[in-house]
């Protein structure tokens, strides 16, 4: 098996195991809690809850009232990420993983925005505790698809970074031919 084969089994394999994960955990979520709903109930000033809420939109909601360019941005965002391929090291296993993070997470959330035309979020994090205002105070909820890419994106970034610094290492170290 060459280097590239590994690599692309090690993207698929992250890849279906982030959507799976994913359709699995909305899927719990939609059977468990009504739309609208969080658990645990109780007092509104918790930090961490788990919510059942339909984003129509991208990130944070944003174009809800737009549903063709909530549609078409993610299948943009795919086809860079199609174009990242080609810059992966292709021995950095670190790159494989991540990419396969964010292209499951991304799958994970085409999937529902074509069978759903929203996508549900679950993750409800509430920063009550900070004694100023913020845009965010009450984030966004998010789910495991999101998690993924944010993940998988900073990973990215780090295993490039790493294998640029090893590669400009490397080249330092190699004696002139002359």
């Amino acid at each position: 098996m060459t280097t590239r084969q590994k690599q692309i089994l090690w993207i698929l394999a992250v890849l279906l195991a982030v959507a799976v994960a994913d359709q699995l955990t909305k899927a719990i979520v939609v059977r468990a809690l009504p739309e609208g709903s969080w658990w645990p109930g109780g007092y509104e000033d918790r930090f961490f809850r788990f919510s059942h809420e339909t984003n129509p939109g991208l990130v944070g909601g944003m174009f809800s009232n737009r549903p063709a360019v909530a549609r078409t941005a993610p299948l943009i965002a795919f086809a860079v990420l199609l174009f990242l391929y080609t810059q992966l090291h292709v021995r950095e296993r670190m790159q494989s993983i991540a990419y396969g993070l964010v292209a499951g997470g991304a799958v994970g959330n085409i999937i529902d925005r074509f069978r759903l035309g929203y996508v549900v979020d679950f993750l409800q994090f509430h920063f009550h505790f900070v004694p100023f205002d913020f845009p965010w105070k009450r984030y966004p909820a998010f789910n495991v698809a999101d998690s993924a890419i944010c993940v998988g994106v900073a990973l990215l970034i780090l295993g490039w970074h790493l294998a640029e610094r090893r590669a400009a290492k490397e080249e330092a170290h190699v004696p002139d031919a002359d």
